[in-house]
């Protein structure tokens, strides 16, 4: 029989295999998709854990900026430091200006303290107005310039009138204000450095010319060394106004050739002076040799030099000079150095001259920061008044540079130069942190567009208004 009425069978079904599976092909199943998870897991890993350590590392430094102080703005520094050193040298001073002026004061007051108390005074007076003058623009003294100019110089010519001049020593440099003296010299030194500050920068063009130099050193160093230096005989204040002059004609970009030859008209105008009175004349002879003129024109020299090397290196002590009981002359003012290198010994002297490098390094970094033209130009001109002065003190003191005649900034005694440097160190601190310091000035409007000379640079008018 053909099988007709036969059915066909289904063919068997495979299981799975996993299904009745041998317990080694079980887990060999279980091992691969263990793997697999653990691939997927290191997968989603690899773009999970990174982003979430950056997140946790910028949540870190978040708190960790929060934890920390700001940071210092621009010209904070300088500002700082410059402010600790002002006011180290003005404590500083304090003392070594009592400890040398309580004999002068008690045989000549019948108080030790009483040449303390009155500059006392006057140190409150300059720190008030050194804090004033640190929150006002200073480029008020850009406008007002020409008016500081003209009044600095009226009251160089009054205190040469006989009733408004008081006559000291025969020389008359001071006013009678309310039973005090006003030396207006003092004030003339920031008129000068301020009027040429201002001059450069408003027409830096004519400033590059020989005819426009001459003319701003005629009109800002001339007058003052006719009245200052020869009608009030006052050498000393007009050398540390030169000084200033100077350091604002070289930072304002003077010519070379112009320098040069400011450089060789200098030394004969000094000369001029120096002969014209014959005491100067005697001061430049024994500075050679001051042993030689010990009991005339070199004594001050020779007891200021015993002083100091009478003090060695630790001092014989605050308080416990000698010379200080009417053997050296001027010791509150111009010899106050003699005093310090007395008392303190070489250390004494080492840490005022470090005091006085402190300020000279944040000034002169007020000076390199400051982008406008003015007032890197006037920061220039106040930092060279005040450190050149004290080093023409120094040296002085230590017979490196002749007599000169001229006070220890913010040390020695004297109401007025005293108030007009403390007056001055605010002006500084405010182009510290002023913010047009630290900003490119645009062109002023009215200048025209920049002019492009043959050699491909930028013509100097056009750039008037840069600073």
């Amino acid at each position: 029989m053909s099988g007709r009425g036969s059915k066909a069978q289904p063919e068997p079904l495979e299981p799975a295999p996993w299904v009745n599976a041998s317990p080694e092909r079980r887990a060999g199943g279980d091992r691969r998709r263990a793997a697999e998870r653990r691939s997927a897991a290191r997968r989603r890993d690899e773009v999970v854990v990174p982003e979430r350590r950056r997140s946790e590392r910028r949540a870190g430094e978040r708190r960790a900026a929060r934890s920390l102080p700001p940071a210092p703005g621009p010209g904070q520094v300088e500002r700082r430091v410059l402010v600790l050193a002002t006011v180290l040298l003005l404590l500083y001073g304090l003392v070594m200006a009592y400890s040398a002026s309580t004999a002068q004061a008690y045989f000549t007051y019948g108080s030790a303290s009483y040449l303390l108390a009155r500059q006392l005074v006057f140190a409150v007076i300059g720190v008030i107005a050194m804090i004033g003058l640190s929150r006002v623009d200073y480029g008020i003294w850009r406008r007002f310039a020409g008016p500081l100019y003209v009044l600095a110089v009226a009251l160089c010519v009054l205190a040469l009138v006989p009733g408004i001049g008081m006559e000291i020593r025969g020389a008359r440099r001071w006013i009678g204000v309310a039973g005090q003296s006003l030396q207006p010299s003092e004030i003339a030194k920031l008129a000068v450095v301020c009027f040429l500050a201002a001059s450069i920068a408003r027409a830096p063009q004519a400033f590059a010319t020989g005819r426009g130099f001459a003319r701003l050193v005629a009109l800002g160093i001339l007058p003052f060394a006719i009245i200052v230096g020869l009608l009030q005989k006052d050498l000393g204040t007009t050398l540390v106004m030169c000084v200033g002059a100077v350091a604002v004609l070289v930072a304002g970009g003077a010519r070379w050739r112009h320098l040069i030859a400011l450089a060789t008209a200098g030394p004969v105008l000094v000369g001029a002076l120096i002969v014209v009175e014959p005491y100067r004349m005697e001061r430049l002879v024994s500075f050679v040799d001051p042993w030689a003129h010990a009991q005339t024109s070199g004594f001050q020299a020779t007891q200021s030099l015993l002083s100091i090397a009478s003090g060695r290196v630790f001092g014989v002590g605050l308080g416990n000079s000698v010379q200080k009981f009417g053997y050296l002359p001027d010791q509150t003012t111009d010899m106050i150095t003699a005093i310090i290198g007395e008392e303190l010994g070489l250390v004494g002297l080492l840490v005022l001259i470090g005091l006085y490098v402190f300020l000279a390094w944040a000034a002169y970094r007020v000076a390199l920061t400051c982008r406008e033209r003015f007032g890197k130009l006037l920061a220039v001109g106040i930092a060279s008044l005040i450190v050149g002065q004290a080093f023409i003190n120094i040296g002085a003191a230590l017979s490196v540079v002749p007599l000169t005649g001229v006070p220890l900034p913010l040390v020695s005694l004297g109401g007025t130069s005293l108030v007009v440097v403390l007056a001055a160190v605010g002006i500084l601190l405010n182009i510290a942190t002023n913010r047009r310091s630290h900003i490119v000035v645009s062109a002023r409007r009215g200048d025209g567009p920049a002019r492009r000379r043959r050699d491909g640079r930028t013509s100097v008018a056009s750039a008037r208004g840069r600073g």
